[in-house]
């Protein structure tokens, strides 16, 4: 339960400490004395928005800090386990909140992230503002509502995660499905391609290899013309060296019978002669050993030209290699993606068995709260003066056409139902008040005051099944008076005997069954407004109900009625 609330320079107020007890608080004030600023503070520490303009103006930073008592903190320790922060009977709520729109949450003294200490707050208070009952036209409301009394939490839990699973996997189906489109479309000029770098068979390093391969094979191959040339010069060709000089030296040995002395150079010529016989053949020797095959070196030239068009077709080199990968994948993917497919869609189609069979039994627990409510409401409504009403929950499921794999559905009965956020069921309120009319939707019949009546109900009746520590209503009395009033008390002092019940009002009916009234006052001083908090003794409460039933003017008269009702509320 909440024990205290204390605020320091939160819009109007300075500074201001009020403590709580169990059962029925009530917060009395006139109309702009600041009552609702106290809920809005301490909605603020439970997380709710805030904004730098509820800073009092002249001031740095302003602090709300909620003190709650806990019947059993064991529920909260799962959102705090990994904050390592382990809590005790006592949980103090903070928020800072500077002028600059900086904001700070704290649990305990340790700073905590908002969303944590927003989860928190849901186990803590139960709030209904002044327009909370127009949440009852809301079919999300409603059906919140009836999980609330059908013991759903683990089921729609279960069934989300599947549900997010299932979204998962469908647009991992679909994107399989792209893919196959895409790949397909890409297949035959892949293949293509493929078949063409498979055919070439280049080999990592192949073309640089084969450059310098024919490098060196043409350098031989010039020298070896070069020396063919030499050959042919001095040795074989019509006139060549050889031929010349043994014609020479036959010319001389005729000569000599004429004169003796050519015999000297008949004899230097033949050496000469022989010299280059010699060299001859050293020319031969040496270009027999560098003897090239033609055909080598055709082929080298074709094998350089196909890796020299595939290295211009793949921008370099390397490239061949990287495309040569990314085809083979195209085309193992295209062959594979069939499978992968249908795999994908049998792993879809049994989840969607599972969900079904989730969906089954949220559905039969919601058809048990339905019934606790159809029971439960008439019967507080008519205790709030609302005679003879029906209230029936219509259930039902959105239907669909077909039922695709990739579609968020699932089969029913041989029908198709569309995947809601919290399972296949819709519903909605349906109400009469004249037994002589059927029920009908919300707003078609309903009126403030009546809405309002049926949101204390609903309250009243999940309240019986659900242990809110501390449940909060601002202005419930909407749009009631009289004996209605009269009977909102009743029904409101019944639930503080099982709750702690926060309630702002106007009424001296339901002021008089408060077991702790707090007095909300705004005053002008020194041209500054206070806003003040005041917990009321017995006399007080007397006189402030006393003024709620006669205005300013109060006399003995108003204050017998307020005593009156007073004691009346206390044999309840």
């Amino acid at each position: 339960m909440l024990q205290s609330l204390y605020i320091k320079n939160f819009a109007l107020i300075d500074e201001v400490f009020i403590e709580f007890e169990p059962g029925l608080n009530i917060i009395l004030g006139e109309t702009g004395a600041g009552k609702s600023i106290l809920i809005d503070a301490l909605m603020t520490t439970l997380g709710e928005r805030t904004s730098p303009e509820m800073v009092k103006s002249g001031e740095n930073k302003a602090i709300v800090e909620a003190i709650f008592q806990l019947d059993n903190p064991k529920v909260l320790q799962e959102i705090l386990k990994e904050f390592d922060e382990d809590i005790s009977n006592t949980l103090i709520l903070r928020r800072e909140i500077t002028a600059k729109g900086q904001s700070r949450c704290f649990i305990n003294d340790t700073p905590f992230p908002l969303n944590q200490v927003k989860e928190i707050g849901t186990y803590l208070i139960d709030f209904h503002g002044q327009h909370s009952h127009q949440q009852l036209l809301s079919p999300k409301f409603q059906l919140d509502l009836i999980d609330s009394l059908s013991n759903n939490d683990e089921l729609i839990e279960q069934y989300i995660q599947l549900k997010k699973l299932l979204e998962n996997k469908i647009e991992e189906l679909k994107s399989l499905e792209s893919d196959f489109l895409k790949y397909s479309k890409e297949k035959d000029t892949s293949e293509f391609e493929l078949n063409e770098i498979l055919r070439i068979n280049p080999q990592p390093n192949e073309l640089q290899n084969i450059e310098k391969e024919l490098k060196k094979l043409e350098n031989i191959e010039l020298l070896n013309n070069g020396l063919t040339e030499i050959y042919e010069k001095i040795y074989e060709s019509e006139s060549s060296v050889i031929d010349l000089l043994s014609f020479t030296a036959k010319k001389l040995n005729t000569l000599i019978r004429y004169d003796e002395s050519l015999e000297h150079i008949l004899r230097e010529l033949e050496v000469i002669i022989h010299q280059i016989s010699e060299i001859s053949k050293e020319i031969s020797n040496k270009f027999n050993k560098l003897s090239l095959d033609p055909d080598y070196i055709e082929n080298l030239r074709h094998r350089l030209s196909d890796l020299r068009y595939l290295e211009k077709k793949y921008i370099n080199y390397e490239n061949i290699f990287t495309e040569k990968a990314r085809l083979e994948s195209i085309i193992k993917n295209t062959n594979n993606i069939e499978k992968f497919i249908e795999e994908k869609s049998s792993e879809i189609k049994n989840l969607k068995k599972q969900i079904t069979q989730i969906t089954k039994e949220i559905h039969n627990n919601r058809l048990n709260g339905i019934e606790i409510l159809e029971t439960k409401i008439p019967e507080i409504l008519d205790e709030l003066g609302m005679k003879n009403v029906r209230f029936k929950v219509e259930i039902y499921q959105e239907e669909t056409k077909e039922n695709n794999v990739e579609d968020l559905s699932v089969e029913l009965d041989t029908k198709y139902y569309k995947l809601l956020p919290k399972g296949l069921d819709k519903v909605e309120f349906l109400i009469s008040t004249n037994p002589n009319t059927k029920p009908m939707p919300l707003e078609n019949i309903a009126s403030g005051g009546e809405l309002s009546r049926l949101m204390l109900a609903l309250k009243s009746t999940t309240a019986e099944y659900h242990k809110f520590p501390t449940m909060i209503f601002d202005e419930i009395d909407t749009g009631i008076s009289g004996k209605i009033a009269s009977r909102t008390a009743q029904l409101m002092k019944k639930l503080g005997k099982n709750h702690q019940v926060i309630a702002i009002t106007h009424l001296p009916q339901i002021a008089s069954a408060g077991s702790n009234i707090i007095l909300i006052e705004k005053k002008e001083q020194s041209g500054n407004i206070k806003v003040k908090a005041t917990e009321l003794n017995y006399e007080q409460k007397i006189f402030e109900i006393a003024r709620l039933l006669s205005g300013e003017s109060i006399t003995e008269f108003a204050l017998e009625n307020a005593r009156r009702l007073v004691e009346e509320t206390k044999e309840l």
